[in-house]
């Protein structure tokens, strides 16, 4: 494929994408195993979420956080709001490099950098994953952004979007291979709820997302 087709390639609709993803992966394990994982973490993570007193709503202050990068050394919200570099931040909440869905959803993200370059919005991943990377397409020099290294999910149970699955779903994990245990930084199965956190400035942009204050942490 030449530089030029892929680069005037319309992109896949993220809803498209997932979708397709959601297809292949039932056809490859079957309904009953799809079931067991999807139901592992859509119950969990539900409850979680509707029993939190804590979450962040619209127009809540955002806890203030510092954490590790994936490329070494450290990220500070109260340090880059000092800043004043970008008028907006949107903070991804993401599971792993493990999860195709997340990628994809990383993927889109990067696909509309121009309207977060417009709206002057800085973007951040945040994974509890010892050493997450940001995906295939952030590769490129121009759509680097901060992957942040959450251990043991403790900024993401700050914002209210932590987890466990259940045992059955851990299981059709490990029997692929994938034991979270061996992958997140603290080696527990504690994941965050996929989600964006933005302020208010920014619309627009992002799907599934809250905002908040984020020009001012608590």
């Amino acid at each position: 494929m030449s530089e030029e087709v892929a680069h005037t390639r319309p992109a896949v609709p993220l809803a498209a994408s997932l979708a397709q993803f959601t297809e292949k992966l039932i056809a490859r394990r079957g309904v009953e195993q799809s079931n067991v994982l999807f139901g592992g973490q859509i119950g969990p993570a539900t409850k979680a979420l509707s029993a939190r007193t804590n979450a962040i709503g619209v127009g809540d202050k955002a806890p203030h956080f510092s954490l590790p990068m994936a490329e070494g050394g450290m990220w500070s919200l109260g340090e880059h709001l000092a800043l004043g570099e970008y008028a907006s931040l949107v903070v991804v909440f993401y599971r792993g490099t493990w999860c195709t869905y997340c990628n994809l959803y990383l993927r889109g993200l990067l696909e509309v950098r121009s309207q977060l370059s417009d709206a002057n919005a800085a973007l951040i991943a945040v994974s509890p994953e010892a050493a997450p990377a940001s995906g295939d397409d952030a590769s490129a020099e121009d759509a680097r952004f901060p992957v942040l290294i959450d251990h043991g999910g403790k900024v993401a149970e700050q914002f209210g979007l932590t987890f466990e699955m259940d045992d059955a779903a851990k299981n059709v994990l490990k029997s692929s291979g994938l034991d979270l245990e061996k992958r997140n930084a603290d080696g527990r199965w504690i994941l965050p709820v996929p989600r964006d956190i933005r302020d208010q400035s920014l619309r627009q942009c992002c799907l599934r997302s809250c905002r908040c204050r984020l020009s001012h942490p608590a």
